[in-house]
Protein backbone atom coordinates (compact mmCIF):
# COMPACT_ATOMS: atom_id res chain seq x y z
CA UNK A 1 0.00 0.00 0.00
CA UNK A 2 1.47 3.25 -0.45
CA UNK A 3 0.36 6.58 1.20
CA UNK A 4 -1.40 9.53 0.22
CA UNK A 5 -0.92 12.83 1.67
CA UNK A 6 -3.21 15.85 1.36
CA UNK A 7 -3.31 19.41 2.65
CA UNK A 8 -6.52 20.66 3.21
CA UNK A 9 -6.10 23.27 5.09
CA UNK A 10 -4.06 25.37 7.36
CA UNK A 11 -2.90 22.51 10.29
CA UNK A 12 -4.47 20.21 8.89
CA UNK A 13 -3.24 17.25 6.66
CA UNK A 14 -5.04 13.93 5.48
CA UNK A 15 -3.03 10.22 4.79
CA UNK A 16 -5.22 7.99 3.16
CA UNK A 17 -3.67 4.74 2.20
CA UNK A 18 -3.84 3.77 -1.75
CA UNK A 19 -3.77 0.35 -2.72
CA UNK A 20 -0.76 -0.58 -4.51
CA UNK A 21 1.05 -3.73 -5.40
CA UNK A 22 2.69 -3.69 -1.83
CA UNK A 23 0.60 -5.02 0.48
CA UNK A 24 2.88 -5.28 3.39
CA UNK A 25 1.19 -3.44 6.46
CA UNK A 26 4.34 -2.97 8.63
CA UNK A 27 5.50 -0.97 5.66
CA UNK A 28 2.28 1.30 5.71
CA UNK A 29 2.89 1.86 9.71
CA UNK A 30 6.70 3.18 8.98
CA UNK A 31 5.48 5.63 6.14
CA UNK A 32 2.28 6.97 8.37
CA UNK A 33 4.97 7.55 11.62
CA UNK A 34 7.63 8.93 9.30
CA UNK A 35 4.66 11.29 7.78
CA UNK A 36 3.24 12.09 10.64
CA UNK A 37 6.73 13.29 12.28
CA UNK A 38 7.85 14.83 9.68
CA UNK A 39 4.33 17.47 9.18
CA UNK A 40 4.72 20.76 10.39
CA UNK A 41 0.70 20.26 10.84
CA UNK A 42 -0.83 20.20 14.03
CA UNK A 43 -4.06 18.10 12.79
CA UNK A 44 -3.61 14.47 11.37
CA UNK A 45 -6.29 12.94 9.85
CA UNK A 46 -6.00 9.21 8.87
CA UNK A 47 -8.32 7.90 6.63
CA UNK A 48 -8.73 4.13 7.28
CA UNK A 49 -11.85 3.47 6.00
CA UNK A 50 -10.26 1.06 3.17
CA UNK A 51 -8.05 -1.13 5.13
CA UNK A 52 -9.36 -4.13 6.58
CA UNK A 53 -10.53 -4.82 9.89
CA UNK A 54 -7.72 -6.64 11.65
CA UNK A 55 -5.23 -4.29 9.63
CA UNK A 56 -7.15 -1.16 10.60
CA UNK A 57 -7.13 -2.11 14.49
CA UNK A 58 -3.09 -2.73 13.81
CA UNK A 59 -2.28 0.58 12.48
CA UNK A 60 -4.52 2.42 14.57
CA UNK A 61 -2.78 0.90 17.68
CA UNK A 62 0.34 1.58 16.88
CA UNK A 63 0.19 5.38 15.60
CA UNK A 64 -1.45 5.39 18.88
CA UNK A 65 1.14 4.50 20.80
CA UNK A 66 3.75 5.98 18.64
CA UNK A 67 1.77 9.34 19.28
CA UNK A 68 1.58 8.67 23.03
CA UNK A 69 5.23 8.51 23.45
CA UNK A 70 6.49 10.86 20.58
CA UNK A 71 4.46 13.06 18.91
CA UNK A 72 2.19 14.48 21.88
CA UNK A 73 1.93 17.92 20.47
CA UNK A 74 0.03 16.81 17.33
CA UNK A 75 -3.75 16.08 17.58
CA UNK A 76 -4.56 12.52 15.09
CA UNK A 77 -8.00 11.76 14.15
CA UNK A 78 -8.43 8.00 12.91
CA UNK A 79 -11.84 7.62 10.48
CA UNK A 80 -12.41 3.85 10.23
CA UNK A 81 -15.55 2.63 8.13
CA UNK A 82 -17.11 0.00 10.49
CA UNK A 83 -18.27 0.41 13.87
CA UNK A 84 -16.65 -2.62 15.42
CA UNK A 85 -13.22 -1.37 14.41
CA UNK A 86 -13.90 1.64 16.57
CA UNK A 87 -14.98 -0.32 19.06
CA UNK A 88 -12.04 -2.36 19.46
CA UNK A 89 -9.80 0.55 19.52
CA UNK A 90 -12.04 2.53 21.93
CA UNK A 91 -11.35 -0.53 24.53
CA UNK A 92 -7.69 -0.06 23.86
CA UNK A 93 -8.15 3.62 25.83
CA UNK A 94 -6.22 5.63 23.99
CA UNK A 95 -6.66 9.23 25.06
CA UNK A 96 -4.18 11.14 22.43
CA UNK A 97 -5.85 9.81 19.43
CA UNK A 98 -9.95 10.48 18.38
CA UNK A 99 -11.65 7.80 16.43
CA UNK A 100 -14.34 8.46 14.10
CA UNK A 101 -16.84 5.97 12.71
CA UNK A 102 -17.80 7.18 8.93
CA UNK A 103 -18.40 5.62 6.15
CA UNK A 104 -18.94 8.98 3.64
CA UNK A 105 -16.99 12.32 3.64
CA UNK A 106 -19.28 13.82 6.23
CA UNK A 107 -16.66 12.81 9.44
CA UNK A 108 -13.78 14.48 7.36
CA UNK A 109 -15.76 17.48 6.46
CA UNK A 110 -16.71 17.68 9.95
CA UNK A 111 -12.84 17.94 11.12
CA UNK A 112 -11.44 20.18 8.33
Amino acid sequence: MNLCLTNLRKNISLLKPVKSGNRDINCLIAQIKLLISESLDKNIILDLTEINFLDCIKVSAIVGTYHFLDLNHKKIYIIVGNKEVKDSIKTLSFDNIEIIYSSNNIALESIA
